[in-house]
């Protein structure tokens, strides 16, 4: 098994699940009633466990839920994985940034805490609890503070918010020259998660054809969330990807990081064909397997966030009786495919075998 392991590149805490915000279509359904979290104690844990197994861990992503309700403790967490010699990002939706100067106070701290990067949600739902002016206070002063600023922005046919909207604010238009370098925008990363707001998107889209769903991920095949990741959820849920359904779907999580070990945890999942098969093919193809070997119609998937797909896949036990009856048919070809994609990435990432000499 050894020799199919890809070790990690990024330590992710989803922190906490408590939210300033209560979007409809939270994937994890976060809100401000929520107290689930990580500890500072179990987050220094973490940090240190995996340091200390994989010796490829480059950076550690703080999200949630609402990562800025952990207070002091997010600056400690910060401060302690920049002495571990690891980058660091958080995601935030800036409730924080209420005006310019507290914005810069706040972006200033987090400077001088080590923090690398900033990711900014927005869109019509996070708006409806942050307010626009928040996002451009926030973006302003980690622009001046010269960190790497991203803004994800929730796109499909029902938004009415863009970054063409937010790119005409006159008050960016000093920072233009540094989109792509350090500034990032990006049309984003949601789905629907009620029954509502899906059959809504379902009746525009027949409506219009001509005006197809936007995904981040809408050219992706494969599935680019496994193998690169160690996701630790505030119940210390490890899981092998950060992907939109992750919590819906008992299949990637991988187990208590209380009970083993990060490493023994991670590297157990390429035992996993499947995963293999998920990382080298992606969700789309092994639906398609799988519905026309039960002779059934294949969905069209075209519409599709990739983590939708790949959860048609899981909720439907007769997709995974097929799947055990008949992957033999596919391995071998899979496992080259594999194997090539494998060098491939560990050129891009400069990955070598992590065992300690």
């Amino acid at each position: 098994m050894k020799e199919l392991i890809i070790p990690p590149v990024n330590l992710t805490f989803i922190a906490t699940n408590k939210c300033t915000a209560a979007c409809k279509n939270c994937c994890f359904s976060c809100n401000p009633k929520n107290k689930d979290r990580l500890t500072l104690s179990d987050m220094k844990q973490y940090v240190t466990q995996s340091v200390e197994e994989f010796n490829t861990i480059k950076i550690l992503v703080i999200t949630g839920g609402e990562c800025f309700t952990l207070g002091k403790d997010l600056d400690k967490i910060i401060q302690f994985a920049n002495k571990k010699g690891l980058k660091t990002r958080v995601v935030t939706n800036a409730y924080w940034a209420k005006s310019l100067e507290k914005a810069h106070l706040i972006v200033n701290q987090l400077v001088d805490d080590g923090l690398d990067e900033i990711n900014y949600s927005t869109g019509d739902e996070h708006q409806v609890w942050v307010p626009y002016e928040n996002i451009i206070n926030a973006v302003i002063s980690s622009l001046e503070s010269r960190l790497a600023t991203v803004v994800n922005i929730e796109s499909s046919n029902l938004s009415d918010f863009s970054s063409k909207i937010f790119l005409k604010d006159s008050r960016l238009e000093k920072y233009k020259h540094l989109i792509n370098k350090k500034f990032f925008l990006i049309d984003g990363m949601w789905m629907p998660f009620l029954k509502s707001t899906e059959l809504k998107l379902k009746s525009l889209n027949e409506e219009n054809e001509k005006k197809p769903l936007i995904y981040l991920q809408k050219n992706e095949k494969r599935c680019t969330s496994l193998f690169y990741a160690i996701t630790i959820t505030p119940n210390n849920q490890v899981y092998s990807c950060c992907g939109m359904t992750l919590l819906y779907n008992s299949y990637l999580r991988l187990g208590n990081a209380q009970k083993y070990s990060l490493k023994t945890l991670y590297e157990y999942q390429f035992k996993d064909f499947l995963k293999i098969w998920l990382f080298t093919e992606g969700p789309e193809k092994i639906l398609t397997f799988c519905y026309q070997k039960r002779k059934i119609n294949v969905n069209d998937t075209s519409k599709m966030h990739i983590c939708q797909i790949c959860f048609e896949i899981f909720r439907d036990k007769e997709n995974i009786s097929i799947l055990q009856k008949n992957y033999s048919e596919i391995y071998t070809n899979v496992m080259i495919k594999y194997n090539l994609l494998k060098e491939k990435y560990n050129k891009t990432f400069n990955l070598q075998n992590d065992e300690k000499k």
